[in-house]
């Protein structure tokens, strides 16, 4: 028995309007051929997120940046008010787990649904789009892609693995064309080589084969390697293997 069973507690959901957030950094959505849709892991935003990307994006290249919809201090409270200089966000967490996903797939989706719009006002071609999720944002893209909301050429999952609760037949569906890529740095203590094996052989298991590459480093964005991977998504010539 629950324990609002047991105390005749009756918890209500209802649907709210709240403001949200993106990024958008590199070529306008209307000037981009290619799109990068990336999301953050466990305890940052958006804006913090993407600064490895400053200052290597090809001009062609849009990176959009959704910020989870939960925001949080990331210290203790301290009498001081000191822990309110530091501030992050999460996807989701165990509570009423399965409405934040839902949540987290319509804000996805729309920000997807915009930037697509903008990318191809005027009758222009729809630009190749590739998704990089870091970290807690991997399982969340997995979930949101296999939801059949996105169809990307490339599915990069950076320091993450297939989550538990992904729909299987659907992820493999929506990536019937396209590529996934691991990516975890050599000193990774949450991503390790164990995680990493694990990952692969769940991805595996479901007859999908994952490009595995590495980097001298830790849970981080690695700027050389991300680097690479902008240049090399749908160049001519190069396809789509970093």
């Amino acid at each position: 028995m629950s324990d609002a069973e047991r105390t005749g507690l009756h918890i209500r959901e209802r649907t709210t309007t709240r403001t949200a957030r993106y990024v958008v950094l590199g070529a306008a959505p209307a000037q981009a051929r290619r799109v990068w849709f990336v999301l953050h892991g466990y305890g940052m935003l958006a804006a913090r997120f993407v600064r490895p990307f400053d200052g290597i994006i090809p001009p062609d290249t849009c990176i959009v940046a959704p910020e989870a919809l939960s925001r949080f201090y990331l210290e203790s409270p301290r009498a001081d008010g000191g822990h309110q200089q530091r501030v992050g966000a999460a996807w989701l967490t165990r509570e009423s787990r399965e409405t934040e996903i839902a949540d987290a797939h319509a804000w996805l989706t729309r920000v997807y649904d915009e930037v697509m719009s903008e990318a191809q006002a005027d009758g222009a071609p729809a630009p190749q789009v590739a998704i990089l999720a870091f970290s807690q944002g991997v399982a969340t893209a997995m979930r949101w892609v296999a939801s059949a909301q996105v169809h990307p050429t490339w599915f990069v999952a950076w320091a993450g693995g297939l989550a538990h609760d992904v729909d299987r037949e659907g992820f493999v569906s929506a990536m019937r064309d396209g590529e996934i890529v691991m990516v975890t740095g050599t000193a990774d203590h949450f991503a390790t080589d164990a995680a990493r094996d694990a990952a692969q052989s769940a991805l595996q298991s479901i007859g999908l084969e994952p490009r595995i590459l590495s980097f001298s480093g830790g849970h981080h964005l690695d700027a050389s390697l991300l680097q690479s991977m902008l240049e090399s998504f749908g160049t001519p010539g190069h396809g789509t293997h970093p």
